[in-house]
């Protein structure tokens, strides 16, 4: 009687499939009707047509599986209509229903129809019927079935748990290569004004250039990010640098990522970075970009194989992504704070390449110093004399001269013998070894004349540029370590420098640490030369806390001093300044003349009453 009724309402009812308009609509009908029958409960056709709906989409997705004594199984699904809805049904039977075993698949049937008399919704069928060669494999079924059931419905609702379900479970390269071509293309249409058809190029370099090993343990939805962020980046630069060619643009994102391992998940910090570059000698690496993090969070590692970059030769720019990681994870207090610093710090990181430098030695002058530091040497209680002399410079390391001159005694080592038992970090390379005349007719002159060479690691300032001051003074100290008491006769107006910067930097407190680079710049610029040595250090901190406010330019008066501060982007002011300063020729002035990134400094102290009126007018 059921199968009657059943009859009667399929024949009263038609179904419509988008195979209707051919043959194939006949085909396929009768299997849609013979499925609906097998997975609808009893008596659901006895209902009027509107509450026949309703009861029908109440039940929806519905998911059915019947076991068959042959070792098989049928499952089912009836859904609203989904895009790719057959496909995520079959990828969740076909792989976990017994994970890690292939599938006998004997049939596999996805459609999509509607009830043309009812409604104009449209619903998806599917079914699959798998066979089994062992009993025990049963078991394991009924209970993966009921899992996977439950997984099929939240990902029929909804495209996105579909997705995650998946990436749970473990995609494969090529699923996840289609899911993320499908997940540009949707970017390409919804946002036209942003996301142009050249982004599939950027998607394939990409998918191209990453390993296997890069794709499989990060999750697709990241992979896309990664594409379309990189994207943004170099189509923001092309723009910028158009508008602003002689500007220096960064763009910065910093994002929690999820690395799925072996043994679990692991919790990364995914940075992406876009710069473009003002001069052909320039590079940014990921060296530069990890010392800049390692500054605000001292343990933090580079995630191996992490490293992804783009050069836009065209447009002088390069993206670059990588991922880091700690001990712990993130707080949300690290990553605002590298949010806040890292765009100024990364600019300053960017390293201008210096070929190395070939400069022979000038043998005159050599000799030269050997006959100044001799006359020194008076007295036999006269200790040794020193010129120290930038020999070369390469890639890696720094060479500098060294001129010795000592009066010797009978228990005198050689120095080459004192730089063997000193267990020294500088490489020592002899040059010659002569005596040059005898103090009190019996006690030996000897000039030694030698090249230390030191890696430049840990004497690159901020800007990678090599702190050539820094160095000497290491030198300095590790030779008096070696060589005994020594005088560096050439030394001491950069001792006295280093003493007054060190000065300044004690009164300026935590100003100075955090803006060092700043500081060394401004001080380092300070006209004319010799007032690096002997200028009042709190003279200098208030015209540098004066750098340090945002205003573009500032005055104070204070102790019969005036002091004038002016930030700029236009070069023919900064002429104009200095060309109406030469005019009135003040007395005393004391001027620091700078430049980073395109904004100019200018900063003068002086006690002129003239230099007060020129910059109040």
């Amino acid at each position: 009687m059921y199968q009657r009724g059943v009859s009667l309402f399929m024949s009263s009812t038609r179904i419509e499939t988008v195979f209707d308009a051919g043959v194939g609509g006949i085909v396929f009908n009768h299997p849609i009707q013979n499925i609906l029958r097998k997975i609808l409960p009893h008596g659901f056709f006895f209902q009027e047509p509107e509450r026949f709906l309703a009861e029908l989409n109440a039940q929806l997705p519905l998911v059915k599986w019947m076991i068959w004594e042959t070792n098989a199984v049928s499952v089912f699904l009836l859904c609203p209509e989904r895009a790719e809805v057959g496909k995520f049904f079959y990828d969740m039977i076909s792989r976990w229903l017994l994970p890690g075993q292939q599938l006998n698949i004997g049939l596999f049937f996805s459609t999509n129809f509607k009830f043309p008399e009812l409604s104009d919704s449209s619903y998806s069928l599917s079914k699959i019927v798998v066979s089994f060669d062992k009993d025990q494999d049963m078991e394991l079924v009924k209970n993966n079935l009921e899992i996977i059931e439950n997984e099929i419905r939240l990902g029929v609702n909804s495209a996105f748990h579909a997705s995650r379900i998946l990436e749970i479970k473990g995609l494969s390269i090529n699923q996840k290569t289609s899911l993320i071509q499908e997940r540009i293309s949707t970017l390409v249409n919804k946002r036209p004004d942003v996301f142009d058809y050249d982004i599939f190029g950027h998607m394939q370099q990409f998918l191209v250039g990453c390993k296997e090993e890069f794709k499989e343990i990060r999750e697709y939805e990241h992979l896309t990010r990664i594409i379309y962020v990189l994207y943004l980046f170099q189509k923001a630069l092309q723009m910028q640098g158009e508008q602003f060619p002689l500007a220096r643009h960064l763009s910065l994102k910093l994002c929690r990522t999820r690395l799925n391992l072996p043994f679990g998940s692991k919790v990364t910090l995914a940075v992406f970075v876009g710069v473009n570059f003002l001069k052909e000698n320039e590079i940014f690496e990921e060296k530069h970009l990890l010392k800049a993090l390692s500054n605000h969070i001292p343990d933090i590692q580079m995630v191996d194989d992490s490293l992804f970059t783009n050069h836009d030769r065209e447009n002088k720019s390069q993206t670059l992504y990588l991922e880091v990681e700690k001990g712990s994870d993130f707080s949300s207090e690290e990553i605002a704070r590298l949010r806040r610093v890292l765009p100024t710090e990364l600019k300053n990181s960017i390293e201008q390449l210096v070929r190395p430098i070939f400069m022979p030695r000038n043998e005159e002058e050599v000799m030269r110093n050997i006959l100044t530091l001799s006359n020194q040497l008076k007295y036999i209680r006269d200790i040794p004399q020193m010129i120290i002399s930038f020999d070369e410079q390469t890639d890696k390391e720094l060479s500098f001269t060294v001129v010795l001159l000592r009066i010797l005694f009978p228990d005198s080592s050689s120095v080459g013998d004192l730089f063997h038992k000193s267990k020294t970090f500088l490489k020592f390379i002899p040059d010659r070894v002569k005596k040059v005349g005898l103090l009190r007719k019996k006690h030996i002159k000897e000039a030694t004349v030698f090249r230390v060479r030191l890696p430049n690691t840990g004497f690159l300032r901020e800007d990678h540029s090599v702190d050539l001051y820094k160095v000497r003074l290491h030198v300095v100290t590790e030779l008096q370590r070696i060589l005994g008491e020594v005088r560096d006769y050439n030394g001491g107006m950069i001792s006295k420098q280093i003493e007054l910067l060190s000065n300044l930097k004690n009164i300026l407190g935590e100003v100075a640490s955090k803006h060092e680079f700043l500081l060394e710049n401004f001080y380092h610029s300070i006209t004319p030369v010799e007032m690096r040595t002997v200028v009042n250090p709190h003279l200098l901190k208030t015209l540098f806390l004066m750098l340090l406010k945002p205003e573009s330019h500032a005055f104070a008066q204070e102790n019969n001093h005036y002091y004038f501060m002016i930030k700029t982007e236009k070069e023919e002011l900064v002429a104009k300044i200095f060309e109406a300063i030469e005019e009135i020729r003040p007395s005393k002035l004391i001027t620091t003349h700078f430049k980073v990134f395109e904004t100019t400094y200018l900063g003068f102290i002086s006690s002129d009453e003239l230099v007060f009126r020129f910059f109040l007018l």
